[in-house]
């Protein structure tokens, strides 16, 4: 017999042709108000749709793969499509070397240590983790990333000055780089502050909605949203290293 609760959470796609009368409305209002927000908003809508839909397409026989090897290029492809979204739309700074490096070394230290899943690259385990890493730094990544380049127009006339008075790159644009790095890491840390008070997460609400106990959804909960705040604060800061052209990695921590 049918699970009666697994029946009740299946929707069909007039469910998401309900859910869109939203985006709709949003498409509405950015008319009337001049937001200029429209194609936006239907381009991403529509990318939703068919993305999610390819992924469901194709997800069960990739977390089905037992080789490292396979599940090492989605990862790739997965740091490919997210890099293009952000960063080549932003700055045109060639980081995806270190977008693999630095999510794929947060997220195998997170899965063998914290989740303690072993091997690391089960394909069940870290295909979904590292999907969270990137889409959860997509942001942090994209607002450091426009943050240092507007910072550097703004002050070009300072950083010249600077330079023609005999500074290096760094010291002319080392009090340039903290702000957007607090930049990239608020909504993180906004989100932390708010998990678990007003926040109710998408990763625990689906645990919960598929019978996984609760005190085990909170756990694993929290050791996803600190691996979320690694890979944020990693992100930003090698970010706001590419952006601003520095040469010496220790220039950074001097």
């Amino acid at each position: 017999m049918d699970d009666p609760s697994s029946s009740d959470l299946a929707l069909d796609w007039w469910n998401v042709a309900g859910a869109s009368i939203f985006v709709i409305i949003a498409v509405v209002f950015s008319r009337l108000y001049h937001v200029r927000l429209e194609q936006p908003l239907i381009v991403s809508s529509l990318r939703c749709v068919v993305q999610l839909t390819l992924m469901g397409l194709v997800l069960d026989d990739v977390l089905h793969i037992k080789s490292p090897w396979s599940v090492l290029g989605v990862t790739v492809l997965l740091v490919l499509l997210g890099a293009y979204e952000t960063v080549y739309h932003r700055s045109g700074k060639m980081i995806t070397g270190m977008v693999l490096k630095e999510k794929n070394t947060v997220g195998s230290l997170g899965i063998l240590f914290a989740l303690k899943k072993s091997p690391f690259w089960e394909p069940t385990v870290f295909v979904p983790v590292m999907g969270m890493l990137l889409g959860n730094s997509m942001a942090s990544l994209a607002m450091a990333s426009r943050a240092c380049i507007e910072s550097v127009i703004a002050n070009a006339d300072i950083l010249e000055t600077r330079l023609a008075f005999g500074a290096s790159r760094f010291e002319a644009v080392r009090m340039m780089s903290y702000e957007p790095i607090r930049l990239a890491m608020l909504p993180c840390l906004t989100q932390l502050s708010v998990m678990g008070m007003i926040n109710i997460p998408g990763l625990m609400t689906g645990q919960i909605l598929a019978g996984t106990p609760i005190r085990d959804a909170v756990i694993y909960q929290q050791c996803i949203m600190f691996m979320v705040t690694a890979s944020c604060g990693i992100g930003a800061l090698l970010t706001v290293w590419v952006s601003l052209g520095w040469e010496n990695h220790a220039d950074m921590f001097r």
